[in-house]
């Protein structure tokens, strides 16, 4: 059966030397004396605020939680699929084994400490994902618990503590533009959610987006923040944009490994209000009851065929289900379903292959090649991974 350490080759020993920030230290290496900066693996712990960037709400909380664990001259092992493992600034990425001295052995895993006393995001890297699930884990418990960086009022006042807002994730395809990806930010509430100077970012630390004075979100309401450049409300008055040259949200890959992101949506002051990580991990049951209520494989052949194919979903729950970060998928064939594709109990949905003209309840992939074959099936996916609904030919 593998392990969490199958691959690791870096076993570097080393003593702590300074403490830089919650997700950051100094080390000497014990054989050649050699000082390094050394990232943590597995966490991304709030900033502190620095001659280059100003501090984040737990910054400092974040660094003296890991000056606790490891005070100067602690002794450390340093893991690693490779020394050659390299994060931002050429930083050596490594999980860090603090020495414990009632086994004599390194067994305390210090990004497990941190994030269990929740001060780290959940931050994953695709070849040095070993202990990624168990961070997810013990991060979910420090979330519910509010612990460190999630309680949401940390920092300030809890300013609007009846808002409710939900938020989904689109990811985009491979290699395409920054805006083909975009997270939905929707008011779930009874009350109205002012956003005014909301910021909302993922996993990493540097798609940051402020929402504009002026954002408020009726209930119901929402807003898309696309990744890319553009100008805010066009072509959809809904529209927002980051401004970011790539794309933000990292794709899950197949490896054996859990990788995945999240988006967070932090209030004025800075405290974590909001979140939405993937991919699902515990409890994975569909969150809408959508079935694949019929389709049509279409006539003919080519473009003509294309046209007369489409797939109609229905709300067999008892609740309105938005579909914002759905997608369907079929063969190497996805479709995003677009944000504010909401269906009333009993409403249904179509998808149509060919062109045409979208309302609340028909939407036009634009193809001009069939998309469904005489035999295969289609499924129906959330932005967690889930899959909501599948049928069969």
């Amino acid at each position: 059966m593998a392990g969490p350490w199958d691959g690791v080759t870096g076993w570097e020993t080393a003593k702590v030397q300074r403490i830089v920030d919650g997700d950051t230290l100094i080390v000497t290496d014990e054989v050649t004396g050699a000082p390094s900066r050394i990232r943590l693996l597995g966490v991304n712990a709030p900033e502190i605020d620095t001659a280059e960037h100003g501090g984040r709400c737990g910054g400092w909380q974040a660094k003296d939680a890991l000056k606790a664990l490891l005070p100067v001259g602690t002794r450390v092992r340093l893991a690693s699929v490779g020394r050659s493992s390299l994060g931002k600034n050429a930083r050596p990425q490594r999980v860090v084994l603090g020495w414990n001295p009632q086994t004599q052995d390194f067994d305390f895993d210090v990004a497990w400490a941190m994030a269990e006393r929740g001060w780290g995001l959940w931050f994953t890297v695709a070849r040095e994902a070993a202990m990624s699930s168990l961070y997810r884990q013990v991060i979910a418990g420090a979330q519910q618990r509010e612990d460190g960086m999630w309680n949401p009022a940390l920092c300030g006042t809890l300013e609007q503590p009846d808002a409710r807002v939900d938020l989904r994730i689109t990811r985009g395809m491979a290699g395409a533009a920054p805006n083909d990806e975009w997270v939905t930010v929707r008011n779930t509430g009874s009350v109205a959610v002012d956003l005014s100077g909301w910021q909302l970012r993922d996993s990493g630390s540097q798609g940051w987006f402020t929402f504009p004075a002026g954002t408020s979100l009726a209930p119901g309401d929402y807003r898309v923040v696309r990744t890319g450049p553009g100008a805010a409300g066009s072509p959809d008055p809904h529209d927002l944009y980051v401004g970011f040259p790539r794309q933000l949200y990292q794709d899950v890959g197949t490896g054996p490994n859990l990788v995945g992101d999240g988006a967070y949506l932090l209030d004025r002051y800075g405290n974590f209000r909001f979140w939405r990580e993937y991919p699902c991990l515990t409890y994975c049951a569909p969150e809408h009851q959508i079935a694949i209520q019929d389709l049509s494989l279409g006539r003919k052949k080519g473009a003509k065929r294309a046209a007369t194919q489409w797939v109609r979903l229905v709300n067999q729950g008892p609740a309105t289900a938005c579909l914002d970060g759905y997608r369907l998928s079929t063969g190497a064939l996805d479709y995003r379903v677009g944000s504010n594709t909401c269906l009333a109990p009993g409403a249904t949905w179509t998808l149509h292959g060919g062109q045409g003209a979208a309302d609340a309840s028909n939407a036009y992939w634009g193809r001009s090649q069939p998309a469904l074959w005489n035999s295969g099936s289609i499924r129906l996916v959330d932005d967690l991974g889930r899959v909501a609904a599948t049928r069969s030919w």
